[in-house]
């Protein structure tokens, strides 16, 4: 079963409209999903979401700045200011404090998770724990991938979205093509939310931040990655693990740089873990 959001709608945070879902009751512990470069909210599919949901917390998924049904940033705007993943950091702490949220269990994947480790520094008071799944910590790890990060800098044509993930999954799970193509048909045809923008604005951003001290992170953190990712190599999260105090690092068999259902049966007893760990 899906379960349908509890609520739905954009709230103002950091001089950013940002659009949001959120799922269970609001009475239970907060579990904030950021997603990665260029990705919609969406992109959290109920595979992931339910199980937290029915575990007994509230969830919330929202599209990030220059995203889906967020802000776009006009490239004028960007190219005098541009902005970097601290920003977008306040970006996902002004959400929350706009949902009179003050803390959450904070999960990102790819660029998310690196803005989830931001969070957790900067903002330390907001995170209970820490996920960061097929994340980096440092830029540099992308230009160590075999496939450009840029790869969809234009609206892509249903064949070149499914191309581009197909090449993204790993080797034990191919890619869910009526998965994908139900995201392409609702992010892309539906809401107009492709913003050929995003993937150089939050490349970019991601190059404008420095690598985070990743030692200051003094929440329990769950660090998981595939060791078929062919985006972010799998040794660039073990180093980066090993930098934070109270990460547990646990390599993903064959997975790429995605979250395929299969990998949940995986995934969602280690973050039950992590969040009883506090």
């Amino acid at each position: 079963m899906t379960l349908a959001p509890h609520r739905t709608g954009k709230i103002s945070a950091n001089g950013i409209g940002l659009y949001y879902e959120s799922f269970g009751d609001p009475n239970n512990p907060a579990v904030l999903l950021i997603m990665g470069v260029s990705c919609p909210c969406l992109q959290w599919f109920p595979y992931f979401i339910d199980p937290i949901v029915t575990q007994g917390y509230y969830v919330i998924r929202f599209d990030n700045r220059d995203v889906g049904l967020s802000t776009w940033i006009e490239p004028g705007d960007w190219q005098k200011s541009p902005y970097n993943l601290e920003d977008m950091a306040l970006d996902a702490v002004g959400l929350l404090k706009a949902l009179n949220i003050a803390e959450a269990h904070i999960i990102g994947v790819s660029m998310g998770g690196a803005i989830a480790q931001r969070i957790a520094i900067s903002h330390p008071e907001r995170v209970l724990t820490l996920g960061s799944i097929a994340s980096f910590a440092d830029i540099t790890a992308l230009a160590a991938g075999e496939i450009p990060a840029n790869s969809l800098a234009t609206v892509p044509t249903l064949e070149e979205y499914l191309r581009f993930w197909s090449l993204l999954a790993g080797t034990a799970f191919p890619l869910d093509v009526s998965l994908y193509s139900e995201l392409y048909r609702e992010n892309v045809v539906v809401r107009k939310g492709y913003n050929p923008d995003s993937m150089v604005h939050h490349l970019h951003a991601a190059a404008l931040s420095p690598t985070p001290e990743l030692s200051k992170i003094q929440v329990p953190t769950l660090v998981l990655h595939g060791t078929k990712d062919p985006l972010i190599p799998i040794t660039h999260a073990s180093e980066y693990a090993r930098s934070i105090p109270q990460a547990k690092f646990i390599a993903m068999e064959g997975v790429g740089h995605d979250i395929p259902q299969a990998i949940c049966s995986l995934i969602h007893p280690e973050v039950f873990t992590l969040f009883t760990t506090i």
